[in-house]
């Protein structure tokens, strides 16, 4: 069952700066609510980030809160924001 719920707290986000890591994204989102976990995703071959990543959030005000903001900045770049299907 909490797989089932953390799967719902789930936050896709694009265009994400490549001088981002998992730090930096947990830092900016946790100002909306517990974050649970973290993942920036980055090329194997590279080490470069594929701009894009995800946030857990562990409870369901802080993931409302985060999905609710029309418009998030991060390092300049216009992040897209999304809850995952899955």
């Amino acid at each position: 069952m909490a797989t089932i719920a953390r799967n719902i707290l789930k936050l896709y986000v694009g265009n994400v700066p490549w001088t981002i890591g998992n730090y930096e994204l947990r830092q900016y989102f946790s100002k909306y609510g517990h974050v649970s976990s973290v993942s920036v995703i980055f090329d194997k071959n590279t080490g470069f980030s594929k701009n894009y990543g995800f946030v857990v959030y562990s409870n369901k005000d802080g993931f409302d809160t985060a999905t609710n903001v029309t418009n998030h900045v991060l390092e300049g770049n216009n992040l897209k924001v999304e809850p995952t299907s899955n």
